[in-house]
């Protein structure tokens, strides 16, 4: 092996982690974290809560179309606040249309169905506290449907989870 191919092929070892995925900034720039490509921009508010919405691309147009993911983040005094964030966000999805809890795995999480229109969905939340900030992670799927598409949506949610500052 020359020392050409082996300097090419320790770059590319060094990049790939970073290959597929997209840097997004919020608060400001306090808040970093990478999502997939292929998650598609779809709206963008800053002010006191700052939210990103991705579309994630399905294997049928009801998974592209209702398939999402946000994030929301606020600026919270104390770890109250970020208990206040979290509940009001927790009380909000109690009062959504055919709402039924899940199992979740922890305190931070959140796990539920509940009917958007006339489709059932899955939804995963978690919540993470850093620096002042309160954070919710959304994760949005229609129930049931394709499972390869499943199984992708939920793991670039839970790389995207993992890479939350905490």
């Amino acid at each position: 092996m020359t020392r050409l191919s082996r300097l090419v092929l320790t770059v590319l070892l060094v990049a790939s982690p970073a290959l597929g995925a997209t840097d997004v900034s919020m608060m400001g720039g306090t808040i970093r974290f990478p999502v997939p490509d292929t998650w598609v921009p779809i709206m963008q508010s800053e002010g006191e809560k700052e939210t990103q919405v991705f579309q994630v691309p399905g294997a049928s147009a009801a998974d592209a179309t209702l398939a999402r993911v946000s994030i929301t983040a606020q600026k919270v005094p104390n770890l109250n606040g970020f208990q206040q964030f979290a509940g009001n966000l927790r009380s909000h999805a109690t009062a959504l249309t055919d709402y039924a809890p899940g199992k979740a795995n922890s305190p931070t999480e959140n796990v539920y169905t509940a009917k958007e229109g006339a489709v059932k969905l899955d939804y995963f939340e978690r919540y993470f506290y850093s620096d002042g900030y309160a954070i919710q992670l959304r994760c949005i799927r229609p129930a049931g449907g394709d499972a390869a598409f499943r199984a992708a949506f939920d793991k670039g949610c839970a790389e995207v989870a993992a890479h939350m500052p905490s």
